[in-house]
C-alpha cells in the first residue's frame, strides 16, 4: 500500500491511465512468499473490488502480485476450536462455509449480511481488512471475536484484527488466514440497523475471572472503538443487558463523536445497540 495517493482530484482516473508495472500471477504460496520478499514494495491483489477503487483513487503499483491462482488461500477449517478462514474467501463462500455455519453461525449471518451482490461474490476477506477502510464491516465483525492475522514473508507473524488502526503495517508479507477460537465463545451477534451511523460487534466468552463481554463500535466515519467488560458471573443468563450496555458506551473516548452524531448522542446509541445484543444472548428481553 505503500506511494498510495489519496484525493487525485475530484474526477476518478481511469484504470487506463495507470502506468506499465509488472504482474507476477503465483500458483503456491511458497511460489508468492518468495515474491513478496524479492519485491517488499509489491501490491497484493485478490478479489480486486477494492483494488480498482484504489487505483482510481492514485495508487501506481510498480510490481502487482496476483495470488488469486493459490487454492490453500481459500481453505477454511476448525481444529481444537480454532476456526482458521484463508485469506481468498469470499464474503459469499464465508457465510454460506460449513466450518462457520456449524461452529459460529451467527458470524456466517452477520458475514451474509454486508456488502452488494457484486461485491460479495468478488471481495476476499483478506482485500476487505487490508483496505483498512473505516466503512468497511469484517473489521469491526473480527475484532469483537479476538480474530488473529496470520502472515508470511514479511516482518511479522501474527496480528490481532483490532490492532488494524493502532499501527502502520510496513511489510506484512501475504495475509494468509484469519483464526477465531470458537472453545471460550459463549455467544456473538451483530448489530447493523443504525449503520452508516454505527454498527456494533459483540462477543461474550468464559474465562477464568468470568465473563468478558468484548463489543467493538464502527461507523463510516472513524475507526473502530473496542470495548470491554469482565462481570463475575458463570452464567450468559446472570448479565444485566442494561448495566452492561451503559459500561461499555461509557469507554467510548471522546474523539468518537463527529459533525453525524455527538458523543453523548454516539454513546446513547452503542448502549442501546450493546442492550440490545445482550438481550438476546441473555433471552432477557425486557432489560434490553
Amino acid at each position: 500500500m505503500r506511494g498510495q495517493k489519496l484525493g487525485a482530484g475530484l474526477i476518478a482516473q481511469s484504470q487506463s491511465a495507470l502506468p506499465p508495472f509488472i504482474l507476477h500471477r503465483p500458483t503456491s504460496l511458497g511460489e508468492a512468499v518468495g515474491l513478496t520478499r524479492h519485491h517488499p514494495k509489491a501490491v497484493i491483489a485478490a478479489g480486486c473490488s477494492d483494488l480498482v477503487a484504489q487505483f482510481r483513487e492514485g495508487l501506481e503499483p510498480e510490481v502487482l502480485i496476483s495470488v488469486q491462482r493459490i487454492k490453500e488461500l481459500r481453505e477454511v477449517s476448525n481444529e481444537a476450536g480454532i476456526l482458521r478462514i484463508g485469506s481468498l474467501v469470499s464474503h459469499t463462500e464465508g457465510s454460506r462455509s460449513p466450518e462457520i455455519l456449524s461452529s459460529v453461525p451467527a458470524f456466517a449471518a452477520a458475514w451474509g449480511s454486508i456488502a452488494t451482490v457484486r461485491i460479495r461474490y468478488r471481495g476476499t476477506l483478506g482485500g476487505n481488512l487490508l483496505a483498512r477502510r473505516y466503512r468497511y464491516e469484517m473489521p469491526v465483525i473480527l475484532s469483537a471475536l479476538g480474530a488473529q492475522m496470520l502472515f508470511q514473508g514479511g516482518d511479522i507473524a501474527a496480528l490481532p484484527v483490532s490492532s488494524l488502526w493502532d499501527r502502520t503495517l510496513g511489510n506484512v508479507g501475504i495475509l494468509t488466514a484469519v483464526t477465531v477460537d470458537t472453545a471460550s465463545l459463549l455467544w456473538f451477534g451483530y448489530e447493523r440497523s443504525m449503520r452508516p451511523l454505527s454498527t456494533v460487534s459483540l462477543a461474550v466468552r468464559k474465562n477464568t475471572a468470568g465473563l468478558t463481554v468484548s463489543a467493538v463500535c464502527g461507523s463510516e466515519y472513524r475507526q473502530p472503538f473496542v470495548l470491554s467488560h469482565t462481570a463475575e458471573a458463570t452464567d450468559i443468563a446472570e448479565l444485566d443487558p442494561a448495566f452492561v450496555g451503559e459500561v461499555l458506551a461509557a469507554q467510548l473516548p471522546d474523539e468518537a463523536g463527529d459533525y453525524a452524531g455527538s458523543i453523548d448522542y454516539r454513546r446513547h446509541l452503542v448502549g442501546v445497540l450493546c442492550r440490545r445484543l445482550l438481550a438476546e444472548a441473555t433471552g432477557n428481553q425486557r432489560k434490553g
